[in-house]
């Protein structure tokens, strides 16, 4: 038996005990309470998917909105102008009348249906959920290691109303351990992409966020390879400019206050030595055997910490 099985009756004892912040669930998984459950599922049951779509699939708040500005730019040729949200829209947020404006503007589920292939779009969909049909698509995943993502998600939790979430960071952690955030289960979510880019890998990229972070350059000419998108050292250099987070909260659209700050390694001005090693312990019993491991940042000798 595991060293780490311990945790299994503490996590089930979690998913009773937990107190949720404002949720919509849509087929079992915890979502923003903005989305319509009907219009959802009728995205995951009749979107038609084409040859050569594109979808930028991840877990919630790990550079989705980076990598978005990131395609906006590869398909301008690194000019600015325009909005991502455009581009590349958030296929669920056409289902919410609160997030349709911001994050799909101009486009309804009649209007994306019509259009020609490839399209690129944004979604935080499970494998499972992630309407395909008999299409040949490409999927682009960007994981974060999930001590980051979950203080990124407290803060957006903490900072929209429509979540009304009071309670404390480490209530929350209990949350996501529990699968009850919002996106529901990190580990369900990333494995479940991670094992299926294995799987496909001349259709599928997995990038780990914490990797666009440190080598930037390189990950974009990765994602410009993968998509077949021509790029030059001067295209690159456009992009990498008017991708970062001062450029975008200036110019890539209008009350970006989801654009926190960025990097990897910030989760250690959150965590207790206790819940740090409590969630290590979590991480380590549901990753075991799956071979994908994160760089959570650098420790006290400024060494980064993988595992």
């Amino acid at each position: 038996m595991s060293e780490f099985a311990y945790v299994q009756p503490i996590l089930s004892r979690l998913e009773e005990e937990v107190t949720t912040y404002n949720l919509t669930v849509v087929r079992g998984v915890p979502q923003n309470p903005t989305f319509s459950e009907d219009k959802f599922e009728s995205i995951i049951d009749n979107f038609e998917t084409k040859d050569g779509d594109v979808f930028i699939a991840t877990f919630v708040k790990a550079g989705t909105t980076w990598t978005q500005q990131i395609i906006h730019l590869l398909l301008r040729q690194g000019e600015p102008g325009g909005f991502y949200g455009e581009s590349c829209p958030w296929l669920e947020a056409i289902s919410s009348e609160f997030l349709q404006p911001r994050e799909s503007p101009s486009w309804t589920l009649e209007a994306l249906n019509a259009a020609p292939a490839p399209r690129y779009m944004k979604t935080h969909a499970t494998v499972e959920h992630l309407p395909r049909g008999k299409a040949h698509i490409k999927v682009i995943h960007v994981a974060r290691n999930p001590k980051d993502s979950v203080v990124s998600l407290y803060h957006h939790a903490k900072s929209k109303p429509e979540f009304g979430y009071t309670g404390t960071f480490d209530e929350f952690v209990n949350i996501f351990l529990a699968g009850k955030a919002e996106n529901g289960s990190w580990f369900d979510h990333v494995l479940g992409w991670y094992k299926e880019a294995k799987s496909k890998p001349d259709s599928h990229l997995f990038i780990h966020y914490e990797d666009l972070y440190r080598d930037t350059p390189g990950n974009i000419r990765k994602i410009a390879a993968f998509l077949e998108i021509p790029i030059t050292d001067e295209i690159l250099a456009k992009v990498i400019k008017n991708s970062t987070i001062s450029e975008m909260r200036q110019t890539a659209s209008i009350g970006l206050n989801h654009l926190r700050r960025g990097g990897y390694g910030g989760w250690r001005g959150y965590f207790t030595v206790a819940l740090s090693e409590f969630f290590d312990d979590v991480y380590r019993f549901k990753m075991q055997e799956s071979g994908l491991q994160f760089n959570f940042g650098p420790d006290s000798h400024g060494k980064d910490l993988i595992f």
